[in-house]
């Protein structure tokens, strides 16, 4: 799926309105408009707010153009809901929450990984 299709669906599914989304992330209705009819696509900064408002990926958001793997135990990421969170309740894209959650790392030795 496109990312101008991707926004708009997460827009509707949370019942806002371009003008609401576009309060929230600091930007106009109009730069909301353009997303979703595919005329541009959202800069990194605000890739990382839609992700935080949307409570998904910024890999998701752009369509998943990239397969993403766990850099601590090298499990597939196939959804969202695998990912690890950062203190601050981010999605974080390199590891999965059984490796990293809540900003700490799950294992106190490395070695545990190798056993």
């Amino acid at each position: 799926m496109e990312t101008k299709n991707i926004i708009l669906k997460l827009r509707m599914q949370k019942g806002l309105s371009q003008d609401e989304l576009a309060e929230k992330i600091m930007v106009t209705r109009q730069a909301v408009s353009r997303w979703e009819n595919g005329e541009t696509v959202p800069n990194t900064e605000t890739l990382k707010l839609l992700s935080k408002e949307f409570d998904v990926s910024i890999n998701t958001l752009l369509g998943e153009p990239r397969k993403l793997i766990c850099q601590c135990c090298g499990m597939p990421i196939e959804d969202d809901s695998i990912l690890g969170r950062d203190k601050d309740g981010t999605l974080n894209e390199e590891y999965c929450k059984w490796c990293y959650a809540d900003g700490t790392y799950t294992y106190s030795n490395m070695d545990d990984l190798i056993d």
